[in-house]
């Protein structure tokens, strides 16, 4: 199957099966184990599971032999079965047995088997030649030795009584008969028969009359243990053939054994574990099993996205990281163990299909882009609403435009009719067609800015440079040809870039607002409460102009954000023409003069609330949304420093405070130890791990306190451990409903945003 091919299945099954006892298990551990019934997967994990375990013990297995080919002999013919296919037989019962051993079970073997077995290894030895100490031939094998020392005894007597006949000393051997030399002008001295004659005719064998019946003792002698050894075989064999599909079953058993066994081997030597099955992806600590030094891959594909655009340099990681991900899923769907961490998760898929590397053929004269064409034609034919695709490169070898055109209309074809698809690409269009279509994602591959190189990690929802140019340098492209790409990139790119920087800074300046208008909206909304109990009728009416105003600013922010993301893509996927640049200005003018009013009317507002909320040294109060009750220390212009009954000491604005003297159910929040004021935006760089999360301590207690739902942190992306730190941070908080990277244009994954519950 190519889809297996492409990912490297078969290599990787390879590695399995040297793990293997038993040769005809290959069989079984190839692609056609490839399932998605769920209940033979539990089947295979839990038995994979148990000898993993069990083999931590002594090894006390033997490898099984191959005994394919004497099932189909017994079938084809009624001939006794070759000694050596016999000595099989029972070699391959004898590691059966070893195996019930090693597997504890309380069935040892059937009383027939060993039997067999015994008699079958005492009996034969690899040849297929029985023991010559076997029991039933020691009588024979003594009458034998009786034989021929009674016929040694004659000779040796008639040689020494009748040596003036005779050419020699000792008796020679013919036919393995005994025969004297005697001289040829002698042979009527003795009565026998003659049995040949030397070279030179000077010498005659013969033999005597006497001698005839001790050669004949001892060639029946031989005879019979020959006889008795054909017995001894033939017996064997019968008792083989009567017990052959008693056998055939044990291994169909030793089959199954050795494919669970050779997996356990393998899932320990590299380290696999067993998976929780989920409908979304998530990969922790995961390597690709063929790979002596891979960089470990983590990535979450949620089970709403049904397309991953991966794009960055080039040899950065792109393809490995797909096949990884659609290998691991065969093997899940196989062994139930893959080589990533225990907490990782992957769906069930009917089908992996794939469009990877060059396919061009000069035989076919094929070219590389109709080749691929072929294959995700086949692609489209043949996936299913549960399939796996991997299209690597999509569009590519074709005009850029056309090409980047036919891959998006791919990609959004497949997105609505497959489970998941897996791309790579270094257009544009595709990225951004990604980062702005509802069911997709981008997917980069980090790249060290300072060296040049690629860092093999994945870096999600982010799209990633192709760094051409950094890449044609560290191959020793001339200096010439790399500053001349440089200018060439630049002059086309420097008016796009202008723009779309300012814009970018403008999109940060909205976030603060959004964020502003919306802590501003929630300060009113307790002003508001607050007043209805407290203050005329006229001043109730003044808290709900504010809170109308602000709720109308944080609609127009939101507006313009989506406006200034609308012009930022038109400029990154379109050419920059002159109507554009005069709607962008025209845009970042009006939100200057909107910024303006809003800064006007919110320092009114806020001016106007505050007056004449006044508090005295001693008073006891209750403080924000939580009113905690607090007790005044002091007074600096409208703020108050309050010494809370949980003993922690605050300023806080007049607005955040009132009298104790409302009746109101009180609960007490969890704060720990912060004074400080809650930041929208904390810049974290430059910190220890320890020192950033106090820091995080006190903006969550500020935040908590203030009302603030939202906040960003600049933590930087450097070698990702301080950004790890944070992220493990907000994941224990329970007041954290949610936190993401923000945009590229905002920081990419050196900046998070949170939100609170």
């Amino acid at each position: 199957m190519r889809g297996f091919d492409d990912i490297e299945l078969d290599l990787t099954l390879d590695k399995v099966r040297r793990f293997s006892l038993f040769s005809e298990s290959g069989e079984y551990i190839n692609y056609s184990a490839f399932t998605t019934d769920v209940n033979t997967l539990e089947s295979r994990y839990e038995k994979i599971e148990r000898y993993m375990a069990l083999s931590a013990g002594e090894n006390t297995l033997d490898a099984f032999p191959s005994i394919a080919h004497i099932f189909s002999f017994v079938k084809r013919s009624h001939q006794d079965i070759d000694s050596k296919d016999v000595f099989l037989i029972g070699e391959f019962i004898s590691s059966y047995l070893k195996m019930l051993k090693f597997l504890d079970r309380e069935d040892k073997g059937e009383a027939d088997l060993i039997s067999l077995k015994d008699d079958i290894l005492s009996s034969l030895d690899r040849d297929g030649n029985v023991y010559e100490d076997h029991k039933r031939l020691q009588p024979l094998r003594k009458a034998l030795d009786g034989a021929k020392s009674r016929r040694q005894g004659y000779a040796t007597s008639f040689m020494r009584e009748n040596q003036a006949l005779l050419q020699g000393d000792n008796p020679l051997f013919r036919d393995q008969r005994i025969v004297l030399p005697v001289k040829a002008h002698e042979k009527n001295k003795i009565n026998g028969y003659l049995q040949g004659s030397s070279a030179s005719g000077q010498t005659l064998y013969m033999e005597p009359l006497e001698l005839i019946s001790y050669n004949n003792d001892v060639v029946l002698a031989e005879e019979r243990i020959k006889e008795e050894i054909r017995k001894i075989k033939h017996e064997l064999a019968i008792r083989v053939r009567e017990r052959i599909w008693q056998i055939e079953r044990l291994r169909k058993e030793a089959m199954d054994f050795d494919f669970h066994y050779a997996f356990a081997l393998w899932a320990k030597k590299i380290g696999a574990h067993h998976i929780r099955r989920s409908d979304r992806i998530k990969l922790n600590n995961a390597v690709h099993p063929l790979l002596k030094k891979a960089v470990p891959i983590s990535l979450t594909i949620e089970k709403d996205i049904r397309c991953v655009v991966f794009s960055g340099a080039n040899a950065g990681g792109k393809t490995v990281t797909m096949k990884t991900i659609a290998l691991l899923a065969a093997l899940n769907q196989i062994a139930s163990f893959v080589p990533a961490a225990e907490d990782s998760e992957l769906p069930y898929f009917d089908k992996i299909l794939t469009d990877i590397g060059d396919g061009q053929s000069i035989l076919s004269d094929e070219s590389t882009f109709s080749s691929h064409l072929a294959n995700i034609s086949y692609v489209i034919k043949n996936a299913t609403e549960r399939s796996l695709v991997l299209l690597d490169e999509l569009g590519s070898g074709t005009d850029p435009e056309e090409g980047a055109a036919l891959a998006l209309s791919v990609l959004d074809y497949l997105k609505d009719r497959v489970r998941l698809t897996l791309s790579s690409s270094h257009y544009s269009k595709v990225k951004n067609h990604a980062y702005t279509s509802e069911g997709m994602m981008n997917a980069s591959m980090a790249f060290h800015e300072e060296t040049g190189m690629p860092l093999y990690k994945v870096i999600e929802n982010i799209p990633g440079d192709s760094h051409a140019i950094e890449a044609a340098k560290r191959r020793g492209l001339p200096k010439e040809i790399i500053d001349n790409a440089r200018i060439l990139l630049s002059d086309r790119n420097e008016s796009a870039a202008s723009l779309i920087s300012s814009l970018i800074k403008k999109s940060r300046t909205l976030d603060k607002k959004i964020s502003e208008a919306e802590f501003n909206r929630k300060s009113a909304e307790r002003k508001e409460a607050e007043l209805e109990r407290r203050l005329k009728e006229e001043e109730r009416k003044v808290a709900e102009l504010e809170k109308s105003g602000l709720k109308d600013i944080s609609s127009f922010l939101s507006e313009s954000r989506r406006t200034l993301e609308r012009l930022i893509s038109d400029i990154q996927t379109g050419k920059l023409d002159r109507e554009k640049i005069k709607k962008a200005k025209a845009f970042m003018e009006s939100v200057k003069k909107k910024e303006d009013e809003v800064r006007e009317d919110v320092a009114k507002a806020e001016e106007e609330t505050e007056e004449g909320r006044e508090f005295s040294q001693g008073e006891v109060v209750l403080c924000g949304k939580s009113r905690v009750k607090g007790k005044i220390l002091s007074r600096k212009g409208n703020s108050y420093t309050v010494l809370l009954d949980t003993g922690l000491k605050l300023t806080l604005k007049s607005s955040d405070l009132e009298s104790s003297s409302v009746k109101k159910e009180i609960t007490l929040p969890s704060f720990s130890r912060s004074s400080k004021k809650a930041e929208y935006e904390m810049d974290l760089r430059g910190l220890t791990g320890n020192e950033a999360v106090e820091r995080l301590d006190d903006q969550m207690e500020a935040a908590i306190l203030n009302n603030l739902k939202s906040f960003s942190i600049i933590h930087g992306l450097g070698d990702g451990i301080l950004m790890r730190r944070v992220h493990d941070y907000l994941k224990m908080r329970n007041e954290v409903e949610s936190y993401y990277f923000a945009r590229p244009e905002d920081g990419g994954m050196g900046k998070t945003y949170v939100n609170l519950k």
